[in-house]
């Protein structure tokens, strides 16, 4: 008899198991069929539009310039026109939590089709950027305190604050290894030196802001940690062996891609190593395309880091960066213009146009909006 009722426990475990199986397969064909019918509706320029985050510093108000903090109807009629990926919020946007609250409720009541992704940069420690009283500790701390599940509490609390906000995306975790004493902009933002250590705290962090629904970032791909320069500053480079980059730099980010990071944000590092001596990794193909997406198998967001950074304005033509960008991988363009709404939208019209007109000639291939376009309506259907 024990015999009887062990097999049918074992069937039965078997069919929920196969039904748990069938529902999720289902809701994946769901959320693709759904991005499939959103993408077929979308003109050249919507997809355009859905390709860029953008930063609103200031508003014009009275004939003044003030902090970007409430809603006003230059911002309110640029975001009815322009379905953009989203906004990211700076500190000087969130001055507490109910302004914030309502703040974020009035972009995301402009959304129409497809949520607006809602970020920050909220790591914890000195990278502290929202109206909380919860004061988490920096990813330093966290990793010297040698328990993963540190990192997790940390990411959930951040993770609770960022929803109870209105944000639904965190640049964070910051998965660079602290190899360089000189670095002048990672340190204490990471983990740890040793990148297997990196790797488990910030997949445990990935985990405790998808336990509150926020997206995570995975950065600064390829890795940041070895520089001795700052990318909001200059141009920096990561020169090291192959072998030393895939063993340290990469193997925090193949970890997080391998626990379902939602996007990874591309720095502006140049690893000959990996490409030449010039191209950074947020216009390199070889990094963003055949090593993150073809190799490492990223099927998410690829966002840039920040193309107001000088890094790219000291270097290149912005809109020349952009193409070269899309082109080589990119979903997402951060800030590629410091926007003033009412004030300067034609700037950033003219981008949408340069990149549409290159579109038409063949410069860039449909095919790549087409591919960027579907992996961003997905990590936004998740929302």
């Amino acid at each position: 008899m024990k015999k009887y009722i062990s097999i049918l426990m074992s069937c039965i475990l078997v069919a929920f198991l196969v039904a748990c199986s069938l529902t999720k397969n289902e809701e994946v064909s769901s959320y693709s069929d759904d991005v499939q019918r959103k993408l077929d509706k979308m003109s050249l320029e919507e997809k355009i539009d859905q390709m860029i985050m953008l930063s609103i510093d200031e508003v014009v108000k009275d004939g003044n310039k003030i902090k970007f903090t409430e809603m006003n109807e230059a911002t309110k009629n640029f975001l009815s026109k322009h379905q953009l990926a989203g906004l990211i919020l700076f500190k000087f946007n969130m001055i507490d939590k109910p302004q914030t609250e309502k703040l974020t409720k009035d972009i995301q009541n402009l959304s129409k089709v497809n949520k607006f992704f809602i970020a920050t940069d909220q790591e914890g420690g000195r990278i502290d950027k929202i109206p909380t009283e919860n004061k988490t500790k920096s990813a330093r701390e966290i990793g010297n305190t040698k328990d993963p599940n540190n990192a997790y509490k940390a990411a959930s609390t951040i993770g609770s604050d960022l929803k109870t906000l209105g944000l639904n995306l965190d640049f964070a975790p910051v998965m660079d290894v602290d190899t360089n004493p000189n670095n002048p902009v990672i340190g204490d933002r990471a983990f740890s030196n040793d990148p297997k250590i990196v790797a488990e705290f910030g997949v445990k962090f990935i985990e405790g802001l998808h336990s509150q629904g926020i997206l995570a970032t995975a950065k600064h791909f390829p890795g940041h940690g070895d520089t001795t320069g700052d990318s909001h500053k200059e141009l920096v480079k990561v020169n090291q062996p192959l072998q030393r980059i895939e063993n340290v730099e990469l193997y925090p980010f193949r970890k997080a891609v391998e626990n379902n990071v939602d996007m990874i944000m591309v720095g502006h590092i140049v690893v000959p190593a990996l490409d030449d001596d010039k191209t950074p990794a947020s216009l390199s193909k070889k990094m963003m395309t055949s090593l993150l997406k073809e190799k490492m198998g990223f099927k998410g967001v690829v966002i840039t880091d920040a193309f107001d950074m000088k890094a790219i304005t000291q270097n290149y033509d912005i809109k020349s960066a952009v193409m070269q960008s899309i082109n080589a991988g990119a979903d997402i363009i951060l800030m590629p213009v410091a926007l003033v709404p009412g004030e300067n939208d034609k700037e950033y019209e003219e981008l949408v146009r340069f990149i549409k007109e290159k579109v038409q000639a063949g410069e860039i291939q449909e095919s790549r909006i087409n591919d960027a376009v579907t992996r961003i309506l997905t990590a936004k259907n998740s929302l």
